[in-house]
Order: structure tokens, then C-alpha cells, then sequence
């Protein structure tokens, strides 16, 4: 007659080199090159280049003539943008006197030192909105870096436009 018994489940031999093998799986590795990648793209992606700079800079003039266009129609009264080359600035019409335009959102502007700025051939423009939003000088302005042009257009309407 046989007896069968229950062996209890033994521990693992020590190594006999006395380390634990330490490492990762070739899956692991992989997982962790493509985050480090992505995270390089986000990186790049985000870096201001002369293309990126000069196109946010357009964007930000046009945003800023389309609210000094309002001001102008909500409060009755002319409102200027002065350009030069080193940057712009608004004005108001008050009692026959231009003063700033105040508001931290018409504070003058110096142009990005990657931007540069071309209006009608000259180094210094204006452009002019009366109290109903026209504009009697309408104006394209250039913005110019590497390769990268951008034009802000304000029609005669008051129309503020952007071209590439």
C-alpha cells in the first residue's frame, strides 16, 4: 500500500553569486523611449520659432486694432494707433487733445526684437478710427521675420483683416 503525502512548497535556492538578478524587460524600455519622446515633441512644439513669433504677433496687433475700433464706437470719439519702428501705442480724442488710451490692453507695445514692421513704405504710420468705427487711413501693415510674413489689414470700413 502506498501513502501519499503533501510536500510543502519550498523556498528558492539562494543564488549562489549571492545578487538578485535587477533589470527591465525589453517591453519597459520601449514604454519609457516613447514618453521621453513625446515629452522632446511637446518641447519642440512649444519653442517660439521666427514663423510662430511673427504670426502671434499679428494676431495680438489685430485683436488689438479690432478693440481700439470698439472703444472708438462706444465712447463717441476718435481713437488713434501710432506706429513706428520700434512698436505701437493707442491714443484717444479727448477735448480736442490726444492722450493715451488707457487700459492695460492699449498699453504701447515694443515690437518682438525677430519682428519687423513695414507700413505703406514709411517707418511711421497711423491709423485713425472715428466715433463710428471707419477708418479715413486705412492701412496694411507688414510683419516680417526669416521667411515668415504676415499682413494686418484695417479697410476704410474699419475692417480689421489678416493676410498671409
Amino acid at each position: 500500500m502506498r501513502i501519499f503525502t503533501v510536500e510543502t512548497a519550498r523556498a528558492p535556492a539562494p543564488d549562489p553569486r549571492g545578487t538578485k538578478a535587477n533589470g527591465f524587460t525589453l517591453v519597459e524600455l520601449m514604454v519609457v523611449l516613447a514618453i521621453l519622446g513625446l515629452a522632446a515633441a511637446a518641447v519642440v512644439l512649444t519653442l517660439p520659432g521666427e514663423e510662430r513669433s511673427v504670426r502671434s504677433e499679428a494676431d495680438r496687433l489685430a485683436a488689438r486694432l479690432a478693440a481700439a475700433r470698439d472703444v472708438a464706437v462706444i465712447e463717441g470719439r476718435s481713437v488713434a494707433v501710432n506706429f513706428a519702428p520700434s512698436g505701437y501705442g493707442f491714443e484717444r480724442r479727448v477735448d480736442g487733445e490726444w492722450q493715451p488710451l488707457p487700459g492695460r490692453a492699449f498699453e504701447r507695445r515694443n515690437w518682438p526684437r525677430d519682428v519687423r514692421f513695414a507700413a505703406g513704405g514709411e517707418g511711421v504710420a497711423r491709423i485713425l478710427f472715428d466715433r463710428v468705427g471707419t477708418s479715413p487711413t486705412p492701412l496694411a501693415v507688414m510683419l516680417s521675420g526669416g521667411e515668415a510674413r504676415e499682413v494686418v489689414r484695417v479697410s476704410a470700413t474699419g475692417e480689421v483683416s489678416r493676410d498671409r
